[in-house]
């Protein structure tokens, strides 16, 4: 069962970022979090419709909590006390999810887990058309489909001065795939 897709921003139509009453809620839980276990100063909190995956992060050094906009009541609740147990814990070089944090996420009312079990529940489906490149190798003709392209980048095998990668074809996914399989030469793309 598939949903309507919205035009204006491409995503499913029931997909929906967090309401602002659960903002509030959230909010204020961090308040009421704070106050009782005399976290100070209190954290800012953002939301952002960026993270499709991630949940939550925190930043100790920056005293900011960053949520997904795209999670739902019970997820939202859960990842502000995870990563409100980050700020509590402060810097942890090397050990984000040692013990001062588990001690802290007990104590905030949220399970101990570094990893969650699922994505935001009400993130949108990622599109299939996104724009990729097609690069092939100058020394064996080998092709690849890559998102990003740094500079520099060669066909191991080939090595770096023989395998240099040449941008060949900007495309959608589909397209860019297709080439690939095609096995026909294009002109190089300019960057």
């Amino acid at each position: 069962m598939s949903d309507a897709l919205d035009a204006a921003t491409g995503t499913p139509a029931s997909a929906a970022p967090a309401s602002g009453e659960l903002r509030a809620a959230v909010a204020s839980l961090m308040d009421n979090l704070c106050a009782t276990h005399n976290i100070k100063p209190i954290p800012r909190l953002e939301w952002s419709t960026r993270m499709r995956r991630l949940l939550g992060r925190a930043y100790p050094t920056e005293n900011t909590i960053r949520l997904s906009a795209w999670l739902d009541d019970t997820q939202a609740h859960d990842t502000l006390r995870h990563e409100l147990a980050h700020i509590a814990a402060g810097v942890q070089r090397g050990a984000p999810h040692g013990p001062r944090w588990r001690a802290w996420a007990v104590r905030l009312g949220v399970e101990p887990r570094a990893t969650a079990k699922a994505g935001p529940r009400n993130a949108p489906a990622r599109s299939d058309n996104r724009r990729l490149w097609g690069l092939e190798c100058a020394g064996c003709g080998l092709r690849f489909a890559r998102m990003r392209v740094l500079r520099g980048l060669y066909h191991r095998d080939c090595g770096p001065r023989r395998g240099k990668l040449q941008r060949m074809i900007r495309d959608q996914r589909p397209a860019v795939l297709a080439w690939i399989s095609s096995g026909t030469s294009a002109e190089p793309a300019s960057a």
